[in-house]
């Protein structure tokens, strides 16, 4: 894989950081948070926090998909 380098004004990184990530899909955007919080977690020792807010993301979830129906 060829990584490339493009020197851009500081004008002009806005845009082309949300034209990077138009370009990306909807799953991969998701997946970019996801270890962009799994980071997060294991930088400050969120491991307990991240454990009660899945089981409140799963209710969430449950109920989302009952509605669906």
């Amino acid at each position: 894989m060829k990584k490339t380098l493009k020197i851009i004004k500081r004008s002009e990184a806005a845009a082309a950081d949300a034209a990077f990530w138009r370009g990306k899909t909807s799953e991969e955007r998701i997946s970019a948070v996801q270890i962009l919080r799994e980071q997060y977690i294991m930088l400050f020792h969120k491991e307990w926090e991240y454990r009660e807010s899945r089981k409140g993301l799963r209710r969430v979830c449950s109920v989302v998909k009952l509605t669906e129906r």
